[in-house]
């Protein structure tokens, strides 16, 4: 029937049943004007048998949502205290200036992103004014997700010698395994690390993207299939985590067709050093008129 019960207008018909409506095209009045479905049709999805057990479940489930809401209300906020506390240990012209650079970057996101509510938007704020950069500018990561790595790796990126180093902590680079001049593996480390998990997820939402970073997955994906395309994009993340952090630099998303050009330019030069070390010229096709 709808997309989503704990949507408004999904708890707004569950509220009704419990409170006692049974009547289905009054339940359907409910719900909201912009639902796709039509009400004939939510009205048929509402008529059955309300049996005293299963109400009974329904009405407990739903105290239990708002409980669990509310209780992640009351860690969201004191996330947020820790946050601000943070954040007021920065100097106070570093303060004004990435406050200023947070509010120009709320208008300036590339791609179509969820607005965020009021807390999440002050998330974002505080951890701008910690880590110096916003993280959610780069495709795939959220505030719940620069929260994790900002509680993993820190804020000091000299820990790391480069951004070799810290991808390999991450157990994202290759693991090469060589005896005798021959690669036996080259599989990555098993590591427990939430912030590696973390970027491994922000890949595979990163390959539903229309990016760079999204175009990259997919060609890996065609070529070496899903998990070692995630683990790819992941490592280029936390790359792109590193200098950023470290540098103090805005993410600027390249522009897709500027990148797959450069691509495909490389590509042609491959072919062309190829064809000239087995004596050949490649010779470009004339363009139908």
């Amino acid at each position: 029937m709808l997309s989503d019960i704990t949507g408004q207008s999904g708890l707004a018909i569950l509220d009704a049943i419990v409170a006692g409506e049974r009547d289905p095209s009054k339940l359907a009045s409910l719900a909201h004007y912009r639902v796709k479905k039509s009400q004939a049709q939510i009205e048929a999805a509402l008529r059955g048998d309300y049996r005293p057990e299963l109400l009974f479940v329904l009405r407990q489930s739903l105290e239990n949502y708002r409980q669990m809401q509310q209780q992640i209300l009351q860690c969201d906020l004191s996330v947020e205290k820790q946050l601000a506390a943070m954040s007021h240990q920065s100097k106070p012209s570093e303060h004004l200036e990435s406050k200023g650079q947070a509010e120009d970057s709320a208008h300036c996101r590339p791609g179509k992103e969820k607005p965020k509510n009021g807390l999440e938007s002050t998330l974002a704020a505080h951890l701008k004014r910690i880590l110096g950069v916003d993280l959610t500018t780069l495709p795939g990561l959220n505030v719940l997700a620069s929260l994790t790595l900002l509680s993993e790796i820190g804020t000091n990126m000299t820990k790391w010698r480069n951004h070799k180093a810290f991808v390999s902590w991450l157990g994202l680079s290759p693991n090469n395994k060589i005896s005798g001049q021959r690669v036996l593996s080259s599989r990555t480390r098993k590591v427990v690390n939430r912030a590696a998990t973390t970027l491994r997820l922000a890949a595979m939402l990163v390959g539903k993207t229309d990016t760079a970073l999204g175009s990259f997955y997919r060609r890996k994906r065609a070529q070496l299939g899903a998990p070692k395309a995630i683990t790819a994009t992941a490592r280029k993340l936390a790359c792109l985590i590193y200098h950023l952090i470290k540098n103090g630099q805005a993410y600027k998303e390249p522009d897709l067709r500027t990148y797959e050009l450069k691509y495909q330019e490389q590509i042609l030069q491959s072919l062309r050093k190829r064809a000239k070390s087995m004596g050949f010229d490649l010779v470009e096709l004339p363009k139908a008129a």
